[in-house]
């Protein structure tokens, strides 16, 4: 009987067994992760709230519960992310109208930020991404939106990096690494199509 897989769902694995993380720790974050056991390192991982998309989940992150909003169709989602020498904020917005064919006015739906920015299109297997980088004085990032390539919707990602240190040493090429690594792991689950059948 020692073959027992252990038990990796958040929602059912006892409090003092849940990772010491800043994720698994906080509720309502935790509701959205699908197993207690990294998919890769420093990340869980997350399904959308309606079920829509997949993607890695920061383990030092925590999504906002007041800012947290969605409908069918709809989800919109904060994550902060502490750091000893910078805080990352996201803001992700899942909308399922969204087409490939519609860009220019996707993009301006991530705000007026976003007319200066060039966006550039990386390659992926799961779907098409965009993204361009912005500089602020008091914090810098990226503005990003994916589109399913099989199928409406698409989601408009704000990443803000607000570094501590005054040389600004936080902001390097890693950073950018990162967020695109993090960015090419989301992928959009198959709609259901059972309110189409008889």
């Amino acid at each position: 009987m020692g073959n027992e897989k252990p038990i990796t769902d958040p929602e059912k694995v006892s409090a003092e067994d849940l990772p010491d993380t800043r994720a698994m720790q906080d509720k309502f974050t935790r509701s959205f992760l699908k197993s207690t056991e990294e998919v890769e390192e420093g990340y869980y991982s997350f399904v959308s709230g309606i079920d829509r998309y997949e993607m890695n989940f920061p383990k030092s992150g925590v999504i906002g519960e007041k800012g947290y909003s969605k409908d069918e169709g709809f989800e919109q989602l904060s994550i902060g992310i502490e750091s000893s020498s910078y805080n990352i904020g996201i803001t992700s917005e899942y909308i399922s109208h969204l087409k490939k064919d519609n860009l220019e006015t996707n993009f301006s739906l991530l705000g007026s930020i976003a007319e200066d920015i060039d966006f550039q299109q990386i390659d992926n297997d799961t779907a098409d991404l965009y993204y361009g980088k912005f500089n602020r004085e008091d914090n810098y990032g990226y503005l990003a939106y994916v589109q399913n390539s099989k199928d409406t919707g698409g989601i408009l990602i704000s990443y803000y990096i607000q570094c501590f240190e005054t040389n600004n040493s936080c902001e390097d090429n890693s950073k950018e690494e990162e967020f695109l690594q993090w960015l090419k792991n989301i992928k959009f689950k198959e709609k259901e199509l059972s309110e189409n059948s008889a």
